[in-house]
């Protein structure tokens, strides 16, 4: 194998992950697993993570990078060595990639994919990616995501898909997009064990599902983990009130603010679900209608027809068209405007002005619901359109927002609640080396390894 040199100068690594990557050299086919972390394993966004088992390989997610991404691989690169240069480092033909979620960080390069690759992602998954692509304008994922492209395959939660050498049970997990999924994995030859969490949170309606997961692998199936690979985003962000704050606190607050403010712009991501159900609620329980374009109009809808099966959570207000807010000029509303990212700053100056001639006795506040990462200049994703348009609105800002990934402490009960066996391996992460000082059993940071992007992770 062609990069055992460089896992051995992996020093943060323990003595006998390293014994195990030096004798891998000897390793057949059918008794190797490995693991690559093609990106990830030292910034947040842009996912890609490769697990071989015997003669099978997959890649779970296929992301595109995040904006002001400081990574150190590029969109392109990452393509070439992946799709095209691939004989480089490895003889194992790719029998599919998985996806997670719909984050674009995840799913941004799939129309990347060669072709004769399958893509397998759940119902839900599948049905939002279709939705969104309509509105969007990209052609290439129109076409993949359509209904007769047999590379689509999808999967059941809980139902045991198999790609050649490998078993894979997905599990629904709470997350900012809904229906998102972790993965264990399975090898057929030689029982190893691998759980991708994929992006998870502790602080969702749904979040109850991060407790179950780990009985659910123990119990129901019998299995134990021998390598967790977790996601890390929160660990360089401090433990403040976005991180503690749960989507019931998200109602409670916006449901108080709207009390007082009948004129109020909603920004939130137009697939985060679970925050725009707190705000229409609220609205509902304040008898204030609510207002959206067609596209965001088209987005709950689907969300609220495939939630609406397993609960009455997410059965939503009528969400009124702009057209109607235009001729009704109504003395209050609410207006979800999405995310408002990428906008040429004029075109958002001017969105403040332009609902003025929409709304009598126009006087409105905004809720953010977002990462303020977006509205510092300091940041490298500073988004100069969207800061503009907060900025309009001085000190009629109420800032409402619960992440989308857990903190550090939701972190530490998930890997002691899994109990791996062998190794833990973050990624999706700027501080990697953060899991060794996480509040955990020292058997656990013992397990805490960490390769650069690109090395191979390979053991018996």
């Amino acid at each position: 194998m062609t990069d055992i040199e460089t896992m051995k100068d992996l020093s943060t690594c323990k003595d006998d992950w390293l014994k195990d990557a030096a004798k891998s050299a000897d390793f057949t086919d059918d008794d190797t697993l490995l693991i690559t972390i093609h990106r990830g394993a030292k910034q947040i966004g842009g996912s890609i993570t490769e697990i071989s088992m015997g003669r099978t390989a997959v890649l779970v997610d296929c992301g595109s990078e995040l904006p002001g991404s400081q990574g150190s691989v590029r969109d392109e690169d990452i393509i070439k060595k992946i799709f095209c240069n691939r004989r480089r480092y490895t003889d194992h033909h790719l029998s599919g990639v998985l996806f997670t979620h719909y984050h674009g960080d995840h799913v941004g390069l799939m129309d990347r994919i060669p072709t004769d690759i399958p893509i397998y992602m759940d119902s839900a998954t599948l049905t939002i990616l279709r939705t969104l692509h309509k509105h969007t304008g990209n052609i290439a994922m129109q076409e993949m995501l359509s209904s007769g492209n047999e590379r689509i395959r999808t999967f059941t939660p809980g139902k045991l898909l198999t790609i050649g050498d490998m078993n894979i049970i997905p599990f629904f997990v709470d997350h900012s997009a809904y229906h998102a999924n972790m993965f264990l994995f399975e090898s057929r030859i030689t029982n190893h064990t691998v759980l991708h969490s994929g992006d998870f949170r502790s602080t969702g309606y749904m979040a109850k599902s991060l407790d179950i997961i780990p009985r659910l692998i123990h119990e129901n199936y019998g299995k134990q983990v021998d390598v967790l690979l977790t996601e890390g985003t929160m660990m360089t962000r401090s433990t403040d009130a976005e991180h503690l704050r749960t989507e019931w606190d998200v109602k409670k607050e916006a449901t108080n603010f709207m009390r007082d403010h009948r004129q109020i712009f909603v920004i939130c991501s137009s697939t985060n679900f679970d925050s725009l159900t707190s705000f229409c609620n609220a609205a509902r329980a304040n008898k204030i209608p609510v207002y959206g374009n067609p596209y965001i109009i088209e987005m709950l809808k689907v969300f609220s027809d495939m939630a609406g099966k397993y609960t009455g959570l997410y059965g939503l207000p009528p969400i009124k068209g702009i057209d109607e807010l235009k001729r009704a000029r109504p003395k209050e509303g609410i207006v979800l405007l999405g995310s408002l990212l990428n906008r040429k700053n004029e075109d958002a100056y001017s969105l403040y002005d332009r609902y003025s001639h929409y709304m009598r006795d126009y006087k409105p506040h905004l809720i953010y619901s977002m990462w303020q990462g977006y509205l510092s200049p300091e940041h490298p994703a500073y988004d100069e359109g969207l800061a503009t348009f907060v900025k309009r609105f001085g000190s009629s800002v109420k800032y409402i927002h619960s992440a989308g990934h857990a903190d550090k402490a939701a972190l530490a009960k998930f890997i002691e609640d899994v109990a791996p066996r062998k190794y833990i391996v973050p990624l999706h992460t700027e501080n990697a080396a953060g899991f060794k000082a996480l509040p955990i059993e020292d058997k656990y940071k013992e397990m805490v390894i960490l390769p650069d992007d690109g090395d191979r992770i390979g053991f018996r």
